[in-house]
């Protein structure tokens, strides 16, 4: 009997804050984040500070989520390494992402929550050696992973999200944890 207490104790929290909203709501995002990078492309270290801007249109059913979202970052190279070597490098990445997140905890208000995510990243990258004028441009396309997670603070029509996601594609090869802020808003 002291078991099933202890267990019935444990998943309370599970049942107390469930949604109970069968209705499909629609609903905007949009976040940004900073992180620092350590890239390399063609030899020639990309590693500085990256911003990231996402804008997503899903749709959410209880504590699950589902969305397509397009992702933009940028990378430029260091100011005092590019003073020294008189190189300046640039990196830009695109993306088109399938993303599904989950409400490990849900109440009216708060909602910490856990995703993935999977697409396709297209990137270029320019380096221009101020010396000689040379400039090397490499672009193409490379798979992208995603893993979240963080917190929501929802209200009616409107939910902040507070998260850290984490991002790795296979080329250039960037893996990068971004902190990040976002909006959402619900139809």
């Amino acid at each position: 009997m002291k078991k099933i207490f202890i267990l019935a104790v444990a998943m309370m929290p599970t049942f107390a804050f469930a949604d109970t909203n069968d209705n499909w709501r629609f609903y905007l995002r949009a976040d940004a984040g900073l992180t620092y990078s350590d890239t390399t492309v063609s030899d020639y270290d990309l590693s500085g500070f990256q911003g990231m801007f996402n804008f997503a249109a899903g749709a959410q059913k209880n504590r699950w989520r589902a969305e397509l979202a397009f992702q933009e970052r940028a990378t430029v190279s260091e100011m005092f390494s590019s003073l020294l070597t008189q190189t300046m490098a640039s990196l830009e990445q695109h993306a088109l992402i399938a993303n599904g997140y989950y409400d490990i905890f849900s109440s009216k208000y708060f909602a910490w929550y856990v995703g993935g995510g999977a697409g396709l990243s297209a990137y270029e990258s320019v380096i221009n050696y101020q010396r000689t004028g040379l400039e090397t441009v490499e672009d193409g396309y490379s798979p992208i992973l995603g893993a979240y997670t963080g917190l929501s603070i929802n209200f009616e029509h409107v939910g902040i999200d507070l998260g850290v996601d984490y991002y790795y594609t296979y080329k250039p090869n960037v893996n990068s944890l971004v902190p990040k802020i976002g909006l959402r808003v619900i139809f």
